[in-house]
Order: C-alpha cells, then structure tokens, then sequence
C-alpha cells in the first residue's frame, strides 16, 4: 500500500520499466517470484523478504538477478556492520527532533522519467551549528531512503541539498570517515542510485570546501552527477510545481512534508519496529556469493576500517 506522502502513477511505472529495462510488469512479479524462492534457501537472512523489498532490490539493481542477490544479502547484514546508522526508529523522541532540525523529505511529485526528488534544508529555527550532527543527518536520509524502497514505486532519485544555512562550523562536523560510511551504505544497499545531485545557495566559502574536500570523498558516479545550481535552474528543471514552498515553489513546506513523512513512519512503525532489529545469523551462512572490498569472505567479515 502506497503512501499518501508519494504520488505514484503505476501507467507511468510500467511504461518507464519498458523504456529502461524493456520489462513488464509480468516480467517484474517473474523476478520477484525468482527473489523470493532463492531468499527461502537463505537461512542465515532475519525474515522472509516482502514483495515489496524484492521489488525494490530488483528494480534499483536493473532486474540482475545476481545484483539484487548480493544487495539483498548488503541489506541485512550491514545492519550489524554499521549499528549506528540502522539501529534506530525514526519515531524514537530523539529522531523526530533530528528530522526537524534538517529537513530530508521525499517530494510528491516524482520528476521526469518517474525519478523521486528528495529535498534537504537545515530548518532556519536551528541553524546554529551546535545542533548539527552529519551521522545524524545520514541517520533521517537512510530513514527516508527506507521508507521509499518499500513504499515508492520509483527506483532513482534527484537529491537535492539546500546550503543556505550552513556555514564553516557546520562544515567543521562534517567527518571523512561519515562521508565514506555513507558512500559505502550508498553503493552497497542502494546501488549509487541517485541520478543527480544538486546543491545549491552555497556561501562561497561552502562552495570552496565542497568542491575540495567534500567532492573527492564521493563515488565517481556521483562526482559526476553533481551540479552547483541556483533555484531558477531548479525551476527549470523540475518546475515550481515539484518544488516546496521554502525555496519559491508551489509544493508544500519542507515542515509541512516532515510531518506527512512522522504520519508515514507512525502508519510503518510495525515495519520499522521490526527493521530496526533485523540481524543475520552468519552461523547459518551458506556458501558465499562473491568475495567482497567490504564485507569479505562470507561467513568471515573483515572489520569496517576506514582512513
């Protein structure tokens, strides 16, 4: 059941999935049916994998089934791997307040090619950067990013990122070891993908340190689709209509969307409740899917190390 939060057109998803992929929707409910006879034989997996997950994993993985595999497996077991991304309920009294604090909300209105918009902002009530915390901002985006996977039925997503509010002690909490987790996080579960990436209202002193230091910790793919822009290129590109209120758009405000989003998460918190206590049990492993920079020999994972 989709979301009031997210306007899906299911003509316009089946027409894009022949357009990208040249699959049907008969071809996609094949593929989750493959998914799911191969995810009962895993037995180290937590809980039987929803259709909806297997759609997500199928679809962000380009209908491979070997990929969608292997992001399956990256969605369970980087749990334990990285707790303190995936241990948390985005309806904990804690992260409600961190999704006031910066605003990180899916868009209505999908773009063009059916690709969701997702709109960041530190809230101007708490632009002081002693509230800012980039492991909790990465925190409410896999949040989001959750909710969408089984719940949207678009499989890219623009980002958008709105600087204005940030200033060097904002950049002074933004750690290069955050950055990578959640490059890692980005390309190991959510397969890189973002089809832009667009910042924009970026003090000049922001721009200098986001093209220097900020820029080369990302994955090329995303380097490459990183834009410096102003809101009436936004406009341009996605049309006032898509864009909330807060930059000069027609959509609602970014605070009225965070509280459909909490609406969202309280209609989902079974799901959440359950996602936030997923754990593999590598006891029951079977053979491993490939070798991995992250994850290691299966069954033996290698330490998360990063310089």
């Amino acid at each position: 059941m989709f979301g009031d939060l997210l306007q899906n057109d299911s003509d316009i998803f089946i027409k894009q999935l022949d357009k990208d992929f040249h699959k049907s929707e008969k071809d996609l409910v094949e593929f989750i049916e493959i998914m799911r006879k191969w995810s009962e034989t895993q037995k180290h997996f937590p809980e039987k994998p929803s259709d909806d997950l297997l759609r997500f994993v199928i679809l962000y993985n380009k209908f491979s089934i070997e990929k969608a595999k292997q992001k399956l497996d990256n969605f369970y077991t980087i749990r334990s791997l990285m707790p303190e991304f995936f241990k948390t309920h985005p309806l904990n009294e804690d992260w409600i307040l961190q999704s006031k604090i910066f605003y990180i909300v899916p868009l209505p209105k999908a773009a063009d090619e059916n690709i969701r918009i997702i709109f960041q902002k530190i809230n101007p009530d708490y632009k002081d950067a002693k509230y800012y915390s980039l492991e909790n901002n990465i925190v409410v985006f896999l949040h989001v990013m959750q909710y969408m996977a089984e719940n949207d039925l678009c499989y890219r997503f623009h980002y958008i990122a709105d600087f204005s509010a940030f200033t060097l002690g904002h950049t002074a909490k933004m750690s290069p070891l955050c950055i990578k987790k959640s490059q890692i996080i980005l390309e190991k579960v959510f397969s890189n993908r973002i089809a832009s990436l667009h910042m924009v209202n970026l003090p000049s002193i922001i721009e200098s340190f986001i093209n220097n230091v900020l820029k080369p910790l990302l994955h090329p793919k995303i380097q490459k689709r990183l834009r410096i822009s102003s809101i009436d290129n936004l406009f341009k590109i996605f049309g006032k209509e898509r864009l909330p209120k807060d930059v000069g758009g027609e959509e609602k405000s970014l605070s009225e969307l965070t509280d459909m989003l909490t609406q969202q998460y309280k209609n989902h918190e079974v799901r959440f409740s359950e996602l936030q206590n997923l754990t593999v049990d590598e006891s029951l492993r079977p053979a491993k899917l490939q070798n991995d920079d992250l994850l290691g020999y299966y069954g033996s994972f290698r330490k998360l190390d990063i310089d």
